[in-house]
């Protein structure tokens, strides 16, 4: 009798136990977010008060593919925790004063969910420069060093992200909508087909026990570029008349290049935003660099090494793939040869960016966005002068 109640006894006590230490885990928890919640609103003002920066215009959200997404609301001044499906409900929610919403980041987990946003009536931005945070977080510690202030900087988590984001500078962030996503999506599908296959192409392309995989890796290519063009061309109808124009029709490889190329350069309002984008300086500053390592190439070839590790060091941050779309699009459309033509490479690419940004320009002159004289303006001072535009790109 006795063998029979003690451990019932036994088994009940631990299951109070359990039960009385997971309340206290999610006491603890709910604590610790509350504190964590108050320390990056508590910056927020404090930056706010101290250097009078005004925030992002709606919401900002720093989302993540297997967590809760934070938002951050500066109007109300609040921290929200939100799953992800629920996002899209929780900012309709909000009474109908959200329209406008920025993201830390674009990533195909997240582009989903931005479509909804776009599709409910927002605006989707996100931030194009994703160092700019860490960059603003060391602008504002020697802000406060040198001004002598007593700004505390908060470790870096999902709260302080979201606040920090709404306060990064407008330049940093690229507007998109359900259209752009949509083939986007389809545009990081052939990116990484496209990868595959070229790493194949080029290492394996000799070994005939793999000629077969190198077959179905190419017919898988021209599937995924077929599907990415017919997808940007069914939102982008226009982008079929660019094929005529440049004389793109039987290579479906070319043209899913060119949509890439498109794609990237939609988001951008000036062309130097485009060479930025590249990684290609053709400043006159970047020209002398290259000069005067050329100089030291004749001179000693210890010296040239060290000057190109000085040049690395000093490139933009850019995205390889876009710079990548446009090369291999230069090469196709110009019909260059790398052994016989690799010189006119850098130039053909920046002369054939600026074609394809030109009849952007057009379009969104004859929509009425009225920033067709930045580039129009740029072709003209070159032409006036009575120079050649490849005069004007560095090499």
């Amino acid at each position: 009798m006795t063998e029979t109640v003690v451990p019932e006894a036994k088994k009940t006590t631990k299951k109070k136990v359990s039960k009385k230490t997971n309340e206290e885990k999610e006491e603890v928890k709910k604590e610790r977010e509350e504190a964590l919640k108050n320390e990056a609103l508590d910056f927020y003002r404090q930056i706010r008060r101290q250097f009078g920066l005004e925030p992002f215009d709606g919401v900002t959200v720093d989302i993540h593919a297997k967590k809760q997404a934070v938002v951050f609301n500066p109007k109300a001044g609040t921290l929200t925790a939100v799953e992800n499906g629920e996002l899209t409900q929780f900012l309709k929610s909000l009474n109908g004063s959200v329209h406008k919403v920025l993201v830390d980041s674009l990533f195909p987990d997240n582009a989903e969910i931005l479509t909804k946003i776009s599709n409910a009536g927002m605006e989707v931005y996100f931030l194009g420069r994703t160092s700019a945070p860490k960059r603003f977080k060391e602008f504002i510690k020697r802000k406060a060093e040198k001004l002598k202030l007593k700004i505390a900087i908060p470790k870096k988590n999902d709260y302080v992200d979201a606040v920090i984001l709404s306060l990064i500078k407008p330049k940093f962030l690229q507007k998109v909508d359900a259209n752009y996503l949509t083939c986007w999506q389809k545009m990081v599908d052939w990116r990484n087909v496209n990868e595959a296959s070229m790493y194949l192409q080029t290492n394996f392309k000799r070994k005939t026990k793999l000629a077969n995989l190198l077959k179905e890796a190419a017919q898988l290519e021209e599937e995924t570029a077929r599907e990415f063009v017919d997808t940007v061309t069914a939102y982008f109808p226009r982008v079929e008349e660019h094929f005529k124009r440049f004389g793109i029709t039987g290579d479906v490889v070319a043209k899913a290049y060119y949509c890439e190329v498109f794609l990237e350069m939609l988001p951008c309002e000036k062309f130097h935003q485009v060479l930025k984008k590249a990684g290609i300086d053709v400043s006159q500053k970047a020209h002398l660099k290259k000069l005067e390592q050329r100089r030291q190439e004749q001179k000693d070839s210890k010296e040239s090494k060290d000057t190109k590790e000085k040049e690395k060091e000093d490139t933009f941050i850019y995205d390889g793939r876009f710079r990548n779309a446009l090369n291999q699009l230069t090469i196709k459309v110009r019909r260059l040869n790398l052994k016989k033509h690799k010189q006119r490479l850098p130039v053909e690419t920046i002369l054939l960016a600026k074609e394809i940004w030109l009849i952007l320009e057009e379009e969104r002159k004859q929509k009425g966005d009225g920033r067709v004289g930045e580039a129009l303006g740029w072709m003209s001072r070159a032409l006036s002068k009575e120079r050649d535009l490849r005069d004007l790109i560095p090499l």
